[in-house]
């Protein structure tokens, strides 16, 4: 396997509309599988009602990830933020977030840049 295809997992190359599309898809892609995660551990039982509004709201970035919102992946990577905090208070570990940070992060990027072609 090629490094460069390996790294283009967390750390995509932007450089044309459909990679910056590409990009902001992994801000999707981070709030489903948290959206995901916190509904399941909410059925499970082992956290309270209240987080649901931890999945409405990663919902919507996501939602705004994907139709390329450039609000949307920066409040996805503040809400992650906050949210490693309280895991890292609480449980004295972060999990995944960190991955999800970067996914967010690389959002960003692909709006942004697409915002930057737009304009041009």
């Amino acid at each position: 396997m090629d490094i460069q295809k390996g790294m283009a997992f967390f750390w995509p190359n932007i450089q044309d509309e459909k990679s910056a599309k590409d990009a902001s898809k992994l801000g999707w892609y981070a709030a489903l599988f948290s959206a995901a995660a916190t509904l399941f551990s909410i059925i499970v039982g082992n956290l309270p009602t209240l987080n649901y509004i931890d999945v409405v709201l990663s919902c919507i970035v996501g939602y705004g990830c994907l139709k390329m919102f450039r609000i949307a992946p920066i409040i996805g990577v503040l809400i992650t933020l906050f949210e490693m905090w309280n895991k890292y208070q609480n449980h004295g570990t972060f999990g995944i977030m960190p991955l999800f940070v970067l996914y967010y992060v690389n959002a960003i990027r692909g709006t942004w840049y697409l915002s930057k072609l737009q304009k041009d």
